[in-house]
């Protein structure tokens, strides 16, 4: 999970926000820009910083909550710098409504997490740091999610793509080998005809919400398409849409590999009962409490994917403009984001399961020879490396747009809609995010 109890079901974003909140974010920020925002910090009364260290907001919790908490707390307690950073955990589903509510009202933080595909939202409010920190250190792919307009905006700190995670004794017991892993759709469907043949447990499980509609386009992709044209049109009513929406329904409702309800196939899961399951680079650290021998392996299920790929976001580190914030405490808040993303970054692979941004911590002996690497970052490496990882599109409403999304993707599974009205819903949805801005 990116963020939340390491037990606790991936979270869906939540339904019935109000549009305009996500429509009008960027422009009211432009327009708080243009009267500074400090100008309009009476507005929410809302406090985002303070006079006494460094503010530093995350969304981690659960296993990589623990190992941000441990990267900071030591660069606090080392005594090298002359300055102390405040960690503030806000909570997952409130994150960017406070961030933007800070921003707006002239008190953000100085620094903070932030996803790539957000950006779209925040770019003109972001402080450049081009010349002070720029993107050489970091993976270049991923490096450039934090780039617009040749100015880097974000600095990446990861990146969390997807991967196909496997339990080694069901496999055995279904007399399947359990160090092939299942990485084509050969493989997969093998795999899965065989769990629910020989096996009592289901074979297969996938998450909902967000990851739902990521999952779709990772499939989306391999068979050459994509999920939005440049003008920000729905691209995915067409025959390889419509397959990956079919393959995805049929593994419920057809072949019965996963269950219909999501939160049954999560507890199954953990219970050491279901046989594969689709997450990420996240979910290293929740496997490894479950009990039982895992194996991690490309996402690479669907049938007539000439290219495929996984898709993973990245965790990024942005200051936000603030008329309050002095030379000294910009410059303290750039060096905080060198030092989590570079003399870290190993660290946050190695403990947090994520894939390191730095390319200095990718090639460290600690990553390299860790568990971790050989049990899943590995894989994700390779996959990176080898041109098979794309980045979900940073666009405005990206959000909303992602919910028109997954909102009946998750109906589909429930068995409450069919896949050609599930297509039809949501390029409808995806059209109205967009005619709104």
């Amino acid at each position: 999970m990116r963020a939340g109890d390491r037990r606790e079901r991936p979270r869906s974003r939540s339904s019935g926000r109000d549009s305009q909140s996500y429509t009008s974010r960027r422009g009211l920020l432009r327009a708080a820009g243009a009267v500074g925002l400090a100008g309009l910090a009476g507005c929410t009364g809302f406090v985002g910083s303070s006079s006494d260290g460094i503010e530093y907001w995350t969304l981690f919790s659960g296993g990589d909550g623990a190992v941000m908490k441990s990267m900071v707390n030591e660069i606090n307690d080392s005594g090298d710098h002359d300055f102390q950073i405040n960690r503030q955990r806000v909570p997952w589903d409130e994150h960017y409504r406070r961030l933007y509510t800070s921003m707006v009202g002239g008190n953000p933080p100085d620094i903070a997490v932030m996803h790539s595909r957000m950006m779209n939202e925040y770019q003109d409010n972001l402080v450049p740091v081009t010349d002070e920190i720029g993107t050489e250190p970091y993976l270049t792919d991923v490096a450039q999610g934090g780039m617009v307009d040749g100015e880097q905006l974000a600095v990446p700190i990861d990146t969390h793509p997807l991967g196909l995670y496997y339990n080694k004794e069901i496999f055995e017991e279904a007399g399947l080998d359990p160090e092939k892993p299942p990485n084509t759709p050969d493989r997969f469907q093998e795999a899965a005809a065989a769990i629910i043949e020989n096996t009592d447990y289901y074979a297969f499980d996938f998450p909902e919400g967000e990851y739902h509609a990521e999952t779709m386009w990772m499939l989306l992709h391999g068979r050459g398409g994509k999920v939005l044209t440049d003008d920000y049109e729905p691209a995915f009513d067409t025959p390889d849409g419509r397959a990956v929406v079919q393959e995805m329904h049929d593994w419920v409702h057809k072949h019965g590999w996963a269950p219909v309800d999501p939160v049954a196939g999560w507890e199954a899961w953990n219970r050491g009962e279901l046989g594969m399951r689709i997450d990420g680079t996240w979910h290293v650290t929740v496997v490894r409490e479950v009990g039982f021998e895992f194996g991690m392996t490309k996402p690479f299920v669907m049938p007539g994917a000439d290219n495929p790929v996984t898709i993973g976001d990245s965790h990024t580190l942005i200051i936000p403009q603030s008329e309050e914030r002095d030379r000294k405490r910009l410059e303290n808040a750039i060096e905080t984001i060198r030092l989590l993303s570079q003399q870290f970054n190993d660290r946050w692979g190695r403990k947090a399961g994520h894939l390191p941004a730095s390319k200095a911590a990718l090639k460290s002996d600690s990553l390299r020879t860790s568990k971790t690497w050989e049990q899943t970052l590995g894989v994700f490496h390779d996959m990176v490396n080898n041109d098979q990882f794309i980045r979900p599109p940073a666009t405005p409403n990206v959000e909303e747009y992602t919910e028109a999304i997954y909102q009946p993707l998750d109906d589909m599974r429930a068995g409450n809609i069919s896949p050609d009205k599930m297509i039809k819903t949501a390029v409808n949805g995806v059209e109205q995010a967009f005619n709104r801005r």
